[in-house]
Order: C-alpha cells, then sequence, then structure tokens
C-alpha cells in the first residue's frame, strides 16, 4: 500500500512538472511542438497553431511528419536527435494548407522517467524570408566570385606558361630553373583555387547522374593522391570496404571531387606518414515505428590528425574559412554543395589532437 501512495505521489509531482512546462510552452514566440518517435504530435502551443495553420485539436494525435514536413526529413530528423540528443538548426521544408514554406527545427530529445518512453521537444521557426534573402545574396555573391575566379584562373595560365617557356630557354641554369619551378607551382596552386571558385559559383542542379559503383570513384581518388601527393606528402593511406556495396545513382565527376577534397583534406590534418583510412559500407537509417527505411552507402574518411575544436568545427563549410593559410578553405564547402545535390548527409566526429571522422551518406540506388 505504502509502495502504491508513492507511486502515484510521483505521478502527480511528475504531472505537476509537465502541466509548469506547458504553461512556460504557451509564453514562446516559437512553435513549441512535441512529438512520438513515430511522429505523432502530442503537444502544441498557440504559436504552433499559427504557424501549422490549424487548431489545437486538428494538430494533436495526428502524424508531424506524414502531414506537414515534406518528403523523408521526419526521418532523419528522428535519426539525428536519437543521435545526438540536441539539434539546432535542422532546415526543411514544411506544408501549411496549401502552401510550403522553409522551418528551422531545434530539437531535444526527452526521456519519460516513469514509463521510459521517448518524445522530441522541437521549437519550429518560418525562416522563408530570411532564406530567400540568403539566396539572393549567396546568388550575388557566386556571380561576382565566379568573375573574379576565371579571371584569376586565366592570368595563372598566363605566368605558368611564360615561366615554363623561360625554363626551356635556360638550358645551364638550374638555379634560376627552380625559382621557375616555384613561379609554375605557385601559379598552379593559385589557379586551383580559382577553378575551386568557378565550382562553388556554380548554381546550376544539372548535374548529369548515372548508375555508378563507389568503388570506382574511391580508386581514383586513391591514384590522385598516388599520382599527385605520395611523395611530398607521406602518409599511410588504408581503404576498406565491408560487403559488396550498393549502387548509386550519382554524378561520378562530382563524387571524386568531393572524396579528393575530403582526402586532400585529412593529408593536410595528418604529419608524416600518418593514417588516414577512407571505409565503405552498407546502412540503412531504420525506424520501426515510422517504417521510413533509406538504404544507404556510408563512407567514412579517419584521419588521427590535429582534430578541431567546437568553434573551429562550427566554421568548417563557410567559403574561405581555411586554419592553414590564406587563400584555401573552398574545398569543404564544395564538399557540402555536392552532398546535398546528391540528397546526402554528412557528419563530423573530431576532437583536439585526436582526429577526425567525416562520414557521408549517400542515398542508395533502390
Amino acid at each position: 500500500m505504502a509502495e502504491e501512495k508513492g507511486h502515484k505521489a510521483a505521478k502527480t509531482n511528475a504531472e505537476g512538472l509537465v502541466e509548469k512546462g506547458s504553461n512556460l510552452a504557451s509564453l514562446l514566440d516559437s512553435a513549441y511542438i512535441v512529438i512520438g518517435l513515430d511522429g505523432e504530435i502530442q503537444e502544441v502551443n498557440t504559436a504552433a497553431q499559427h504557424l501549422l495553420g490549424l487548431t489545437e485539436d486538428a494538430l494533436v494525435g495526428h502524424n508531424f511528419f506524414s502531414r506537414w514536413v515534406v518528403a523523408n526529413m521526419g526521418a532523419a530528423l528522428v535519426d539525428q536527435v536519437i543521435s545526438d540528443r540536441l539539434v539546432r538548426g535542422f532546415v526543411t521544408d514544411l506544408k501549411r494548407n496549401e502552401d510550403i514554406f522553409i522551418g528551422s527545427i531545434n530539437a531535444q530529445l526527452v526521456i519519460n522517467q516513469t514509463d521510459y518512453s521517448k518524445s522530441i521537444e522541437c521549437l519550429v521557426s518560418d525562416i522563408t524570408e530570411n532564406q530567400q534573402k540568403q539566396d539572393e545574396f549567396a546568388e550575388t555573391l557566386r556571380s561576382v566570385t565566379g568573375g573574379i575566379a576565371h579571371l584569376i584562373n586565366n592570368q595563372m595560365a598566363s605566368v605558368v606558361g611564360t615561366a615554363d617557356l623561360v625554363k626551356m630557354e635556360l638550358g645551364d641554369r638550374p638555379e634560376l630553373a627552380e625559382q621557375l619551378d616555384t613561379i609554375s607551382k605557385s601559379g598552379m596552386k593559385a589557379s586551383d583555387v580559382a577553378h575551386n571558385l568557378v565550382d562553388f559559383a556554380d548554381t546550376s542542379d544539372n548535374l548529369v547522374m548515372g548508375e555508378i559503383h563507389i568503388d570506382d570513384v574511391l580508386q581514383k581518388v586513391s591514384k590522385h593522391y598516388e599520382n599527385k601527393l605520395a611523395e611530398e606528402k607521406p602518409r599511410n593511406l588504408i581503404i576498406k570496404k565491408k560487403g559488396e556495396l550498393h549502387r548509386l545513382f550519382a554524378n561520378q565527376e562530382s563524387l571524386i571531387k568531393l572524396f579528393t577534397h575530403l582526402l586532400d583534406n585529412a593529408v593536410d590534418a595528418t604529419e608524416e606518414h600518418g593514417t588516414i583510412m577512407i571505409s565503405s559500407k552498407n546502412v540503412v537509417l531504420l525506424h520501426k515505428k515510422t517504417g521510413l527505411n533509406k538504404k544507404y552507402v556510408l563512407v567514412s574518411v579517419e584521419d588521427h590528425g590535429h582534430g578541431m575544436d567546437q568553434k573551429t568545427q562550427h566554421r568548417i563549410f563557410e567559403p574561405f574559412f581555411s586554419t592553414r593559410f590564406a587563400g584555401r578553405g573552398m574545398s569543404l564547402p564544395q564538399v557540402l554543395k555536392i552532398i546535398k545535390k546528391h540528397g546526402g548527409q554528412i557528419r563530423i566526429k573530431t576532437a583536439v589532437g585526436k582526429g577526425s571522422i567525416f562520414k557521408v551518406y549517400l542515398p542508395a540506388l533502390d
């Protein structure tokens, strides 16, 4: 009997806490939505009703993912919340009646201490207007960047060509030939930066997609290292594959560029003769309650180099941001752009002094 009374008291306290939380949620300007792992809406505040255009009765009990979230982004949100516990700035398209708007979701995993059931607390904001302004600014910036990049590339081609011609005329002046080699290498590096700028400025989505195998991509990435970097920057490169991998519907050249950038980044972060491992395997982002199962090929690029602190990690996808030297910082923004164009995901695990793991999830060809 005493145990039963204690249980009732605990239940009352828990209910009291929930009620207080609900009162606080009603004061928020952002939409507050509590959902189960299956997407069923359990609780909303007034701001959520305004945001989604329906009353509380029309929202609670219905599935947030199937009725208000576009495509399979609901499963991706649940997967990220379960993995990270706290998610900030998860951006996806949402539905409001017949309209589509861009929503930003901050979410956290909540575990009920009574029955250990799990739910997700979400704060949802409409960022459509802000996103449109950012897109307009980005379009202008890319247009200007593309023009500058083409100009740099043309000038550097002239510099490198002239240096090579002068070198041919020198003959027996090795000390000057060495200096001309330095000019040529610097010009080629500047040209590479210009090419990266042009690629980043390209806003077209007209990639030629086809059925490809990730093994072919990683083989060419490995050859890139052997042909261009192995002598100057010796590293222990290990490539591992687990089982027969799913085929992808993708643009092969873009994926080669993606993993070449990640490999170059790992090489720069690793000391001489350090180890870099590229591994690949099939994975399924599985949520039994939602029934949304998606096959992916996971490619991980792991190094045991310098690693990154949290502040650096938050900025690595910003154009021109680099912790090494000026003129770089375009490779990882390109990586993110290519992944988005293929409908994939990227996750990073890193710590200062312990290295980094870049995990790229690419949708498999059904």
